[in-house]
């Protein structure tokens, strides 16, 4: 007789473990995952709390920052069986909840007296993203998350004390003015022909989302890998004056000792292949050059008083100086960033930061002719 195949046995194992269980009332472990619901307000008041009786397997969780109420939502933290259809109760003032957000999408919700009913659809992975309020600006080789700081939403290290408006506005503008010094020498074209990874633009986050606790305030411009596989990531951190102070880099997935880089001090971002891809360097003054590690900088400077908070001025090798300015209207979800004379229009979801339609351009039907074939 063949002795069976490796995987046969071991099904037959945990069969057999299974039913062991059984015979002795034993239950089964099930499998959770954490997921984070946001309910919208229609106006400041109270907020909804789990119902536990609605979901005897679930639990709330209560780490800090993970749940938060405040003049416009509720969020709520809670360890659910993965991929089980669910449907969660929540007690507290039901009439004022008009919407219920899981990562960036709605939810379907019904009113059972003073209590709210959510229908949660199976979830397959940690769902937390909801109380983040950032839009994402997508181009080539390139995401730029612009966080919408929100002091209605302030939580974590940004809980009390004084609001870092200063320093958000100048991130605001340095997000944009990395940006466009990435459009000007192709640096996200260079990143995605060559299969380095994406670059990422990011401010920081006052509201603390999933306990990330974001201070002191900075900016990121960092590439990340293909797979995740050990991004560098620096941190140029703003001062109250609304200007860069220094620079602490790590590795993320890598047990690297961070290294920090003073004025003056030059940092580059590498590719998972080793090579050297750009490279920034905060000057004396606080302000910040930024070029491909092998070309000369492009340099950006305050445009006014305040720091960067009041605008920037960039200025490429061979091309004419342009102003960057930045306004965010949280309450009619309106982002503006002007490049001199043209202005850009971004419309965005106030309750999750979503960019509104239009986000592209329709390619034409396989008819048309376009001129390139």
């Amino acid at each position: 007789m063949r002795p069976l195949p490796g995987v046969m046995v071991a099904a037959l194992m945990l069969a057999a473990t299974a039913a062991a269980a059984q015979e002795v009332g034993q239950v089964p472990v099930e499998p959770m995952v954490r997921v984070v619901l946001k309910f919208v307000k229609r106006g400041a008041g109270g907020g909804v709390r789990f119902d536990p009786a609605s979901c005897p397997a679930c639990r709330i969780v209560t780490d800090a920052n993970w749940n938060a109420d405040n003049a416009r939502e509720t969020v709520v933290a809670v360890s659910v069986p993965r991929m089980r259809s669910l449907e969660l109760g929540f007690a507290g003032p039901a009439a004022t909840i008009r919407r219920v957000i899981l990562e960036g999408g709605d939810l379907p919700f019904r009113r059972a007296g003073a209590r709210l009913v959510v229908a949660l659809p199976p979830v397959p992975a940690d769902a937390i993203t909801a109380g983040e309020v950032a839009t994402h600006i997508v181009e080539p080789g390139m995401v730029l998350r612009f966080e919408h700081a929100d002091p209605a939403r302030r939580a974590g290290d940004y809980a009390g004390g004084r609001f870092p408006a200063v320093e958000r506005a100048a991130a605001d503008t340095l997000e944009f003015a990395q940006r466009e010094v990435v459009r000007e020498l192709g640096l996200g074209a260079h990143v995605g022909r060559a299969g380095l990874g994406t670059i990422q633009i990011m401010g920081f986050d006052t509201n603390a989302p999933h306990d990330h606790r974001d201070s002191p305030p900075h900016i990121h411009m960092h590439l990340r890998w293909p797979d995740n596989i050990g991004t560098q990531i620096g941190h140029y951190y703003i001062g109250p004056d609304g200007l860069l102070s220094h620079n602490v880099v790590g590795v993320k997935g890598l047990e690297a000792p961070q290294r920090r880089f003073g004025r003056g001090e030059a940092f580059t971002t590498i590719g998972a292949d080793g090579r050297p891809v750009y490279t920034h360097r905060i000057t004396a003054e606080g302000w910040l050059d930024l070029g491909a590690a092998d070309g000369p900088p492009c340099h950006i400077r305050p445009a006014g008083a305040g720091g960067f908070a009041g605008g920037a001025i960039v200025a490429c090798p061979g091309q004419a100086p342009r102003r960057i300015t930045v306004a965010d209207d949280l309450a009619r979800g309106l982002l503006t960033v002007d490049t001199n004379a043209i202005r850009e229009t971004f419309r965005y979801d106030p309750d999750t930061g979503g960019l509104l339609p239009p986000t592209d351009v329709a390619p034409p039907g396989p008819s048309v002719f376009t001129g390139d074939g």
